[in-house]
């Protein structure tokens, strides 16, 4: 739906109910063990870059490292260090070929929000681009030497020393990273937003090491993600607008801001309440339960 008025309207709390902001379903039936669930990273990395659409390998790509590196989290050793630095590096080569797709996220968003008259949305979609002009070869090329990497480094000590590792104080060093998260700024946001994704994943892997109790934390845990891109997603549309040439008209850009700013409120303030509600418990607290948690799972 669009408006014809030349302010946009309030965001009702129901536009933010789209499926781009829906949590995905979850499957609790992960490898119980760190080891087996690091090589289970790399082979959601492998399909990836199996993938023929270049858009759908950067996405899926992007989703297994961040799996993969935040396992590697769980262990605190100059390995996983390591690997999960190797990572890194090829997760920023992604990060740029993902702004495309990223800005007409934003966009379908706002569409689907009914706050951006289709002249703006047509307007900003022509200077955004489209993500399938993205060239793959050489991405998927990198893809294919990390992926030869991640696991000649599994054979070669990691996936053994991941094998009998305790990962409560992994997790209990991730938990109150992502605790401590701040919403002051956009940046603030994004840092924030990447200790969610651990957290995320890490309660992924516990869930399957424990007959699967925490798979609905982690589901509450992507939807808060979720909105947290969203509010990232943003501000990369707001930096490929500002940076478009030829420069958009300054009403576009007017309107635009307007509405990308009332839409970023609200997703900061459902973002905010459910990090309150996720991580209200202290870190030392948090560690306790999922040590006898995983105690009695073991037992059982």
């Amino acid at each position: 739906m669009t408006h014809t008025g030349d302010a946009p309207p309030p965001v009702p709390a129901t536009d933010l109910a789209s499926p781009e902001l829906e949590p995905p379903s979850f499957d609790a039936a992960v490898p119980a063990t760190l080891g087996a669930a690091l090589g289970a990273a790399v082979g959601h990395i492998a399909r990836a870059a199996a993938e023929p659409d270049g858009v759908e390998m950067v996405h899926d790509a992007r989703k297994g490292l961040k799996e993969y590196r935040a396992l590697l989290r769980l262990l605190e050793s100059e390995l996983a260090r390591a690997a999960r630095h190797a990572a890194a590096e090829v997760a920023r080569g992604l990060a740029q070929a993902r702004d495309a797709a990223a800005a007409q996220e934003a966009l379908d968003l706002l569409d689907q929000s009914g706050v951006i008259l289709l002249c703006d949305l047509q307007a900003a979609r022509a200077v955004v681009g489209t993500p399938a002009a993205l060239d793959a070869a050489p991405l998927r090329a990198r893809l294919m030497d990390f992926i030869a990497d991640a696991r000649a480094r599994l054979d070669g000590g990691l996936g053994a020393e991941a094998e009998g590792v305790d990962p409560v104080e992994g997790l209990r060093r991730s938990y109150r990273a992502a605790r401590r998260g701040r919403f002051g700024d956009p940046l603030a946001m994004h840092e924030t937003r990447k200790r969610v994704v651990a957290h995320r994943y890490q309660m992924g892997f516990l869930a399957g090491a424990a007959a699967g109790r925490g798979a609905t934390r982690a589901r509450r845990a992507q939807r808060l993600r979720d909105l947290l891109g969203a509010h990232h997603d943003m501000e990369v549309l707001r930096r490929m607008l500002r940076d478009a040439a030829p420069p958009l008209e300054e009403g576009v850009v007017a309107r635009l801001g307007v509405a990308m700013a009332r839409l970023q409120k609200r997703l900061k303030r459902r973002a905010q309440a459910l990090h309150r509600t996720l991580f209200h418990a202290s870190s030392r607290h948090f560690a306790r339960k999922w040590r006898r948690r995983l105690a009695a799972a073991r037992a059982a």
